[in-house]
């Protein structure tokens, strides 16, 4: 698989992407959200779409998720969340989600990772497959955005007062 082949087949299909500059293996699909924005206000992410060892595998990458406006509560004071929490959280969506994960890393970035094998002969990455993988993306973000919105709105002191509440 190739990425000339994958952005055919994208345009194909009429699936909106990006090339980044200075990069010949990725490219970036945009998708809507439901309760997630990011630091513009946006609501959506772009997921950049990876080939690696030559084509084989397929990793998308969403990150890092903007999750400073949920810091604040509403009367404008800071709360901090802190890693552990964050963590806590990714378990419940990577539980819930069960396909790919979340990650936290050492600065409290939140990072989401799905890899695809492209294990047999000639298999190529296709456009619906692609558009599926990023709307599951959207919805894991979404759930995940859910969980620590309430978490720091509701001020809570315990994250187990949150899993009782995870549906």
């Amino acid at each position: 698989m190739t990425i000339g082949e994958l952005i055919q087949d994208l345009e194909r299909y009429g699936i909106a992407f990006q090339v980044p500059p200075d990069t010949d293996d990725r490219v970036l699909v945009g998708v809507a959200t439901q309760n997630y924005f990011d630091d513009e206000g946006n609501f959506g992410i772009a997921v950049q779409v990876c080939l690696a060892e030559e084509g084989r595998i397929a990793y998308f990458v969403q990150a890092p998720f903007f999750v400073e406006q949920l810091y604040f509560n509403e009367a404008g004071e800071y709360r901090p969340i802190f890693q552990t929490q964050l963590l806590e959280i990714a378990n419940l969506v990577n539980n819930k989600v069960k396909f790919s994960s979340f990650s936290v890393d050492n600065e409290g970035e939140v990072l989401f990772v799905y890899a695809l094998p492209l294990e047999e002969d000639n298999q190529k990455l296709g456009a619906k497959t692609v558009a599926r993988v990023c709307e599951a993306i959207a919805d894991a973000a979404d759930e995940f955005y859910r969980l620590v919105k309430e978490y720091v709105e509701d001020d809570l002191d315990d994250i187990e007062e949150l899993l009782a509440k995870f549906d």
